[in-house]
């Protein structure tokens, strides 16, 4: 993962790197230590709610991480405020967008409280 033997790096040592459930499954080599160590979501309890279902949707969460990829080239060279306002903005413009088509989907789309999202027994977020 993010060994490289002649550049010995402690950057990542403790760090956990949970990925999407279906990626893990995928594209991870279970005979590959570190990566299940760190990679796997499973390993965190927190993400799941008592009854074993994913307190998010990752699947959601990868796709939006593809679709803010899609800006790389645009945001690449910008300075650190000038990134952030602009993926603020058009984060807020998809965000709108996907409210919108759901709405004419018929769909129910409700916005969830931070506080109640903060909680160790927040509700199941389902995508």
């Amino acid at each position: 993962m993010l060994d490289n033997p002649s550049r010995p790096d402690t950057f990542f040592e403790n760090s956990a790197l949970p990925v999407d459930v279906f990626h893990f499954k995928c594209k991870h080599k279970a005979s590959d230590e570190k990566c299940n160590d760190r990679c796997n979501p499973v390993n965190w309890p927190e993400l799941c709610t008592p009854e074993g279902t994913w307190r998010f949707n990752s699947s959601a969460a990868e796709q939006a991480n593809a679709w803010i990829g899609g800006y790389q080239a645009i945001v690449r060279e910008m300075q650190a405020d000038r990134y952030e306002f602009f993926l603020d903005e058009m984060i807020k413009r998809r965000n709108r967008n996907i409210i919108k088509d759901l709405q004419k989907k018929g769909k129910s789309v409700y916005p969830i409280p931070r506080q109640e999202l903060l909680q160790p027994e927040a509700p199941e977020i389902i995508g």
